[in-house]
């Protein structure tokens, strides 16, 4: 089985930009080979004003949906659809998690690949852990990585599809074998939105499980905080990246010195962006 989730905040259905590619997966291969969850993290204020269409979404298409009642961060609601997909799995060893966020956009062709190299992988035992196409952004390759840095470099990106061993992707349109995630405990809880694929990246490394099948296919993502000038929203935007990517360096042993030169110069960078 390969689960699908989706996490939504804020938004209504019809604004998830990839329930037509989930949901004409799901069409072809049948709830008995592909599962949706939804997990919603809106306010308990927001009005989604198309409860109609959600609710013939989830009927049509068998979808699991959780509420979670509040914004309770990624890393939660991604444990939520992790917990409910080890729950009704037959075979952990076998199924995948696939990821998806509500601002990003996946073709059918995209989420296709997936299904087909998670049909591959899963007759590999361990082999491949984790699935990813080739995510770029404004033109540029930004995942897969070869290491996690905090400063660009075209040569730390994966530009050719194959097999790979301890190298990093972000989260938004990778699947991940569930025993996999079951083995690193799941989703680091004390990250709310930031570095939760990198941290998940160096659990599965230090469990020798970070072995990653690239496909040949593509995703143009847009990043969380780089479509505005508002400095407010930008200023409380970095304030959750910068509680999120201390946490990391803390996990990952990287240490203060390092978190706080990538913070003083992403700080810089943001300055320049509203100035511009």
């Amino acid at each position: 089985m390969l689960y699908i989730a989706i996490v939504m905040y804020n938004k209504k259905m019809s604004d998830v930009l990839s329930r037509y590619s989930a949901g004409r997966l799901l069409e072809r291969h049948g709830v008995d080979k592909t599962r949706i969850i939804v997990v919603d993290n809106s306010d308990p204020s927001f009005d989604a004003e198309d409860n109609d269409e959600l609710n013939s979404f989830i009927s049509i298409h068998g979808i699991a949906y959780i509420k979670s009642g509040e914004n309770i961060g990624l890393s939660k609601a991604y444990n939520k659809a992790l917990e409910y997909a080890l729950h009704q799995s037959e075979n952990p060893n076998k199924d995948f998690l696939m990821l998806l966020d509500d601002d990003t956009e996946l073709t059918y062709d995209y989420m296709h690949e997936i299904y087909k190299a998670y049909k591959y992988a899963s007759s590999l035992e361990d082999e491949i852990n984790v699935i990813t196409g080739l995510i770029e952004s404004e033109g540029r390759p930004m995942s897969p990585l070869y290491r996690f840095a905090f400063s660009y470099s075209e040569k730390n990106c994966i530009k050719t599809p194959g097999a790979y061993k301890d190298v990093c992707c972000i989260s938004s349109g990778m699947a991940v074998r569930l025993s996999a995630l079951e083995k690193v405990g799941g989703f680091e809880e004390s990250l709310f939105l930031d570095m939760i694929d990198y941290t998940l990246m160096y659990e599965l490394s230090r469990h020798d499980l970070n072995r990653m099948m690239v496909v040949d296919a593509h995703i143009e993502q847009s990043f969380s905080g780089r479509q505005t000038k508002d400095r407010r929203a930008l200023m409380n935007r970095y304030k959750i990246y910068n509680k999120d990517f201390t946490r990391f360096c803390e996990i990952t042993g990287r240490g203060v010195l390092y978190a706080k030169l990538h913070l003083i110069k992403r700080r810089i960078s943001l300055e320049r962006s509203i100035k511009r």
